[in-house]
């Protein structure tokens, strides 16, 4: 029989990063030595039928927003009757609560994970909250992990050692193909144009107007430059808004949640990344994969920025707007430095894995 493990996600699976991380890892472990439950918080994830028809269950419970007393009720009762001797919690700042609960119902090895180097919340009154929640951590958690040392030393502070999981994907699946390129250019009118893309969610963190004011500069520059936006959020009006304020509605794309964020990257001559902060980046490093020239943000971490053509860049509009003009004839590949770096998924699930096989062993003699 399979270790049963159980992750905790704050939202529901969807195309995000944490998510990303979740899935990447979970359809390379060995299904025969891992299997992963997932707690999900709301309905309509998109990876919930393949999380299903890989062994594994999706529970959704009530977010604590609309249900707070519904939302307690419901993990408890999952963590009274599952077993598990490993939960590996993905909520950041809010782990800490869920860690409590997992060492009152007597689970064995309670991981935490940090996923970012900030508080997803512009709210003060959630931001003292979550920083509450987060000082439980050290009191809770058996083992730490993150996604940076970065990550790590946000969440965990000095009081907790930590050990960096890098964020790995299938960097085969991201390597470039010049007839995707051509063939997606060609569906959405790009044949000729110089195209910049971005990935990521409309809010604060992504840091949208500050791409958006950078590329409007270099339309006045250059007539083929093209923007291509993939994704979706609670600001895409706001966004939309100065899109229409900068006369460039006709140069700018705006593609909503994709699936095939893959095939996209083939698409884009450049990649930009104006982060205000992030626990690594992935989409980053799918970027790097693809062998795009990137320009990032030198608000994250140091460990996403492992290709020679990727330029790490402080918030700066005339520097991001020089560099955007400079950097779209320098594609390499990358795949290489990729994997030295820890980002070749299968090497670090079944990194992870052993992990997991370890703690148990350790633990509960398994």
């Amino acid at each position: 029989m399979p270790v049963r493990i159980l992750y905790i996600n704050g939202g529901t699976m969807d195309m995000g990063g944490i998510s990303a991380y979740m899935m990447n890892f979970y359809r390379h472990f060995d299904k025969d030595k891992i299997q992963i439950d997932f707690i999900v918080h709301g309905e309509g994830g998109i990876f919930d039928s393949e999380i299903e028809q890989m062994g594994g269950k999706v529970f959704h419970v009530p977010t604590k927003r609309e249900d707070f007393f519904g939302n307690q009720r419901a993990i408890n009762r999952i963590l009274d009757t599952g077993n598990y001797p490993i939960i590996h919690v993905h909520m950041d700042g809010m782990n800490g609560p869920i860690l409590k609960k997992a060492f009152k119902h007597g689970v064995p090895v309670r991981i935490s994970h940090s996923h970012n180097t900030d508080h997803l919340t512009e709210s003060k009154l959630k931001r003292l909250l979550h920083e509450y929640a987060r000082k439980q951590i050290p009191q809770y958690a058996t083992n730490a992990f993150a996604c940076s040392e970065m990550a790590g030393k946000w969440l965990y502070e000095d009081k907790l050692p930590f050990e960096v999981i890098h964020n790995a994907i299938e960097l085969e699946k991201f390597q470039f193909d010049q007839g995707k390129r051509e063939r997606l250019r060609r569906e959405l009118g790009l044949e000729g144009k110089y195209v910049i893309g971005h990935v990521g969610r409309f809010d604060y963190q992504k840091n949208h107007e500050f791409l958006i004011a950078s590329f409007a500069a270099c339309c006045e520059e250059d007539s083929t430059a093209m923007l291509v936006l993939v994704g979706d959020g609670d600001l895409r009006a706001d966004i939309e808004n100065q899109i229409n304020s900068l006369n460039i509605t006709d140069r700018v794309l705006l593609l909503g949640r994709r699936i095939d964020v893959s095939d996209l990257m083939n698409i884009f001559d450049a990649f930009a990344f104006p982060s205000r902060f992030e626990g690594l980046g992935i989409v980053a490093i799918e970027a790097q994969a693809n062998g795009l020239p990137c320009i990032v943000s030198n608000e994250i971490p140091s460990e996403a920025v492992v290709a020679d053509n990727t330029f790490q860049l402080p918030l700066n509009i005339n520097q991001w707007i020089t560099a955007l003009q400079n950097v779209r004839k320098c594609r390499s590949d990358n795949y290489q430095q990729l994997a030295r770096c820890g980002y070749d998924i299968k090497i670090e699930a079944k990194r992870l894995e052993d992990k997991y096989l370890s703690l148990c062993k350790q633990t509960l003699n398994l």
